[in-house]
């Protein structure tokens, strides 16, 4: 008697989804052209000037103009684009979206007044201080530690 494998009852096929584009300075990090903490101080440079990552680098002569040209036309570019085509493709795929009908309203019971005559336990808001204040005024010499 021979077993059946029924493992592909259970197959799973899934839509390849491109990764999002890695950003310049990830680029340069991977290709060894600047280190960390290179992209830490360019990065607090590019908040504080309000230049682009590639222009503080070049500014600062960490990395050639050219390589920073060759990287965005040759790889970031491309991926962005292959990337915002996929979206684009996905968003028209997918049917549009219908709005859900907003549950009804529950109406929560009001529980019945306790009687005038009552008395009401007071919250932790409603408790006197038990012990005055020091006065604003007061130096550390005028402070008791004994309680």
């Amino acid at each position: 008697m021979t077993m059946r494998d029924r493992s592909d009852r259970y197959r799973v096929t899934s839509i390849p989804m491109p990764m999002r584009p890695k950003r310049l300075g990830s680029y340069l990090l991977d290709a060894g052209l600047i280190t960390p903490d290179q992209v830490t101080v360019a990065l607090n440079d590019q908040q504080a000037t309000g230049m682009r990552l590639g222009e503080v680098l070049v500014a600062r002569g960490w990395v050639k103009e050219q390589t920073i040209e060759w990287i965005m036309k040759k790889v970031i570019l491309p991926e962005k684009k292959a990337f915002q085509d996929w979206e684009e493709k996905q968003r028209q795929q997918q049917p549009p979206l219908t709005p859900i009908p907003a549950p009804a309203q529950r109406v929560e019971p009001v529980p019945p007044a306790a009687p005038a005559n009552a008395q009401k336990t007071p919250t932790r808001r409603e408790v006197p201080i038990s012990k005055p204040l020091p006065p604003v005024n007061s130096s550390d010499s005028d402070v008791s530690w004994v309680g």
